[in-house]
């Protein structure tokens, strides 16, 4: 407080003055008085101007705040630097954790009403059907006197590591007859037939072919069980089918798979050209062992593969073919054939669209016989047949097929294409002669 002399007090300037600090005291009480007091507004004037202080202090806390702003920018970067890809993996593990154990848990349920179960039992009911009616064959050849053949294995029929001797066949008949391959016997002096309960007995050739590559055998013994022919013609690729034969002397081996085609021509050298393609398992002693369709009924007789082992592609024989063959050396002792003279030949797209043709069924004939039958009834060449006694041809094959099944002397109407146009020909069916000489199949045993 400022303190004015005594001498200086009665002064009427000094009076004036001491008055005005009086007033200026009582004016800061006053407002140190309503700054206290809680409910204390103070009025501030519109045209008053900001003090200098309250400016001061508003640029002094605007750069903190972008200092803190910015710090912490830099703490989440850093953050998500080191520790976001931890969380990423564990989140992925856990998500993947997740994963399996609801596909354990679905899983689980599922099975749990057994329907592989089911699919599983059918595999085995086929097995158990065709089990009883499958043999395996043992052959002594001329000049093997003494060998065991079961230690004759080897690669191919050339080879002297082949298991020559050894084959698979399938009893068809109660009386006693089994259908095996041809080249199971080639050469044989003696056929043993190994059954199902372990009973073994000699077995006589009855007949073979060697264009279709199918033996008759025969044994006598009772109580055998005969399986049943399929239809292969009714088979669609996809259809699940078994094999079943003495691969490599291991008897009564069940393998499965899937029609994988049809119609395959198999050894160039052959006759055999409506082959099945399958891709269950067949191997040196397979050969002549049924291949049966989902009833258990034979839709195939196993007959080579492709390559020097197995490969997934195996081929096996029509049973269209197979009971054809066997039913003729059943009851005559030899095949006859019926005979058209014509080489057949598939129906290109090119050829289609040349001769006007609708689809690409039938088979397109590249040669007629001179004096066959074929030309005796008027076909011609670059004729397209299309059917045969009504029944559609729907390839080169398929004509091969009902030719050859034909009675000799026997009438067959024959419907074509000549030049897109449709003829129908009556043909009289003749015989195909015997071969003098036996055409060899090469083809795994």
């Amino acid at each position: 407080m400022l303190e004015i002399p005594r001498a200086q007090r009665g002064d009427p300037a000094t009076m004036e003055l001491m008055q005005e600090l009086d007033q200026i005291s009582g004016d800061i009480d006053a407002a140190e008085h309503t700054a206290q007091s809680p409910a204390a507004e103070i009025p501030v004037s519109e045209s008053s101007e900001p003090s200098a202080t309250t400016s001061s202090s508003d640029d002094g806390r605007e750069p903190s705040s972008l200092s803190l702003l910015f710090l912490m920018i830099c703490i989440l970067f850093m953050a998500a630097w080191f520790v976001g890809p931890r969380l990423v993996e564990e989140y992925q593990f856990a998500a993947t954790k997740g994963k399996l154990r609801a596909e354990y848990e679905n899983a689980s349920e599922i099975l749990e009403n057994q329907p592989l179960k089911k699919v599983s039992m059918a595999s085995q009911l086929v097995a158990q059907k065709v089990r009883p009616s499958v043999v395996s064959i043992s052959i002594v050849k001329t000049g093997q006197e003494g060998i065991d053949p079961v230690l004759s294995f080897g690669r191919d029929r050339d080879s002297p590591a082949v298991p020559k001797g050894l084959g698979s066949g399938v009893i068809m008949s109660e009386e006693g007859f089994i259908v095996t391959n041809a080249h199971v016997t080639d050469d044989s002096k003696r056929i043993t037939v190994h059954l199902h309960d372990r009973r073994s007995f000699y077995a006589t050739e009855v007949g073979r072919d060697e264009a279709s590559d199918i033996a008759v055998l025969k044994i006598e013994a009772d109580g055998l069980i005969p399986a049943q022919w399929g239809d292969s013609e009714a088979l669609e690729v996809g259809s699940i089918v078994w094999a079943i034969g003495s691969p490599y002397g291991y008897d009564q081996t069940v393998t499965s798979g899937i029609i994988s085609a049809k119609d395959r021509i198999g050894d160039p050298e052959g006759r055999v050209k409506n082959l099945l393609q399958t891709d269950a398992a067949v191997n040196p002693g397979s050969s002549g062992g049924p291949l049966v369709d989902a009833d258990g009924n034979v839709v195939g007789i196993n007959n080579s593969i492709y390559g020097q082992k197995f490969l997934g592609i195996s081929f096996a024989i029509q049973s269209t073919t197979a009971k054809f063959v066997y039913e003729q050396i059943v009851e005559r002792g030899k095949v006859v054939r019926g005979y058209l003279g014509v080489l057949p030949v598939e129906v290109r797209h090119d050829l289609a669209n040349r001769f006007g043709l609708p689809d690409l069924d039938g088979a397109l004939l590249v040669r007629v016989e001179p004096d066959s039958p074929a030309d005796l009834a008027g076909l011609k060449y670059l004729d397209v047949v299309r059917a045969w006694n009504n029944v559609p041809i729907h390839n080169f094959n398929s004509l091969y097929r009902l030719a050859e099944r034909s009675e000799p002397g026997s009438v067959v109407e024959v419907s074509l294409l000549r030049n897109g146009q449709p003829h129908t020909a009556t043909v009289t069916m003749g015989e195909v002669p015997e071969r003098s000489s036996r055409l060899r199949i090469r083809v795994q045993q």
